[in-house]
This record gives C-alpha cells, structure tokens and sequence, in this order.
C-alpha cells in the first residue's frame, strides 16, 4: 500500500479550502495517513481554533472505522449496538465531516473538516477527495452484509 504524497495532500487542501470559501466559511481541514497521523492541516484566518482538534478527529476516526464518520453516528446512538463505542478513545468523533481516502479499496488515509455546517464540511471532503483523484462514493459496510 502507497501512501498519500505531500502534493496530492496540498492539492486536497486547496481544493477543500476553496470549498470553505465558496460557502463563506472558515473551514479547517485536516488530513492524516493510514495509521491516523497528521500529514497535512490548514486553519485559514477567522478559523475557530476548536476546529482544529474537531477536523483532525473526524479524520483520524474516518480512517479508523474505515467509513465516513457520518456512518457511524447512527450505530453509536444510545440502544444502538455501538453505543459506548464514542467513549473508549477520545479521538472518536460521531459527527459528519470526516472522509476516509480510498484508492482501489486501500485504505490510505482520511481527510476531515470542522468550521461550517455539516453538509458544508463533506463538501468540503469531497473536493479534497476529488482533487486527489480518490473515491467519492462510499457503501456502508455495515447494509451491504444485509
């Protein structure tokens, strides 16, 4: 398995930070590798400095679970089977945002941004992903064994 390299990583950030722009948001975006460590993170000017720690979770658990963190908000929900899950690593984050970067079914790493509103962050996801070249479409492991 490859990793990502530092231009595909600053192309993603300007493709996602042109997105935060595009809506009038201060997104940050963050970006780790296949083992969750940052590789590349940007807080433009007016950015909240709790989007910093909030992008880099959503990545970092995007990458984790190997899903979109939007997945895994409903199995994580109280009487849902997860539930718990959320509180055994503080780096856990539920909250839509966070994309993981697949090439070929491997997993490489994840992106994830924190600033506007939860559609606005994905959007901001998918430009990364799309100026990566990587997928933008995600099945949710989880309904497809159904």
């Amino acid at each position: 398995m490859r990793e990502v390299t530092l231009e595909e990583i600053r192309k993603m950030l300007q493709a996602a930070n042109r997105k935060a722009q595009e809506v009038g948001k201060p997104s940050t975006i963050a970006i780790v590798d296949f083992g969750g460590h940052l590789r590349g993170l940007e807080r433009p000017e007016g950015g909240r400095i709790a989007n910093v720690d909030i992008a880099i979770k959503k990545a970092w658990t995007a990458i984790a679970f190997k899903r979109p963190t939007a997945m895994l908000r409903p199995i994580m929900m109280p009487e849902a089977f997860g539930y718990g899950l959320q509180h055994t690593d503080s780096r856990i984050c539920i909250v839509a945002g966070g994309l993981p970067i697949v090439e070929k079914g491997d997993f490489l790493g994840a992106v994830g941004a924190s600033g506007g509103t939860i559609e606005e962050d994905v959007a901001c996801c998918v430009e990364a992903l799309k100026a990566g070249g990587f997928t933008t479409e995600f099945a949710d492991p989880l309904k497809a064994k159904k």
